[in-house]
């Protein structure tokens, strides 16, 4: 897989309260793509009051199939993202994300975009997934241990 092109329109510092935000899709409008056989991402920056489009790229096509290395690719682009949406997502390129620290969220096909951010902040102060809290709330050592226990423990 090869970045064919990567667009960037913000250079603006990370800010405390803000996070990014990947969406797979071909139409630019919806969550429309499979991870792994995406043809583009647009990457938002996201806070509570306002986003702005950060980063649009775009993928040569490929078949879907069970070729793990076109992943490597997108996951360099999606490094610093803290979540990914996408219409579906193998088990490999979840732990990879995962790995990353990114989470990987499913999205019905045609979902649009704007939908999906705007729901991201309705809940971002009052009941913000766990992989949010992560990312803009300072987490203490009790805290953070309280945020393994709840997540779970494998062995």
């Amino acid at each position: 897989m090869k970045l064919e092109r990567h667009l960037k329109l913000s250079q603006s510092d990370v800010q405390q309260d803000r996070v990014r935000i990947a969406f797979a899709t071909r139409d630019r409008k919806s969550i429309d793509q499979h991870f792994g056989s995406a043809c583009s991402f647009m990457i938002y920056g996201v806070t509570p009051l306002a986003y702005e489009l950060i980063e649009v790229a775009e993928f040569t096509e490929t078949e879907q199939d069970k070729n793990h290395s076109k992943l490597l690719t997108k996951l360099e682009l999606l490094d610093g993202c803290q979540a990914v949406f996408c219409n579906a997502i193998g088990a490999a390129a979840v732990r990879q994300l995962l790995t990353l620290g990114i989470q990987p969220l499913r999205a019905i096909p045609g979902t649009p975009i704007s939908r999906e951010i705007n729901r991201l902040q309705e809940m971002w102060d009052n009941n913000p997934p766990h992989w949010l809290k992560r990312h803009v709330q300072p987490a203490s050592s009790t805290q953070r241990f309280d945020a393994m226990e709840e997540d779970g423990w494998e062995e």
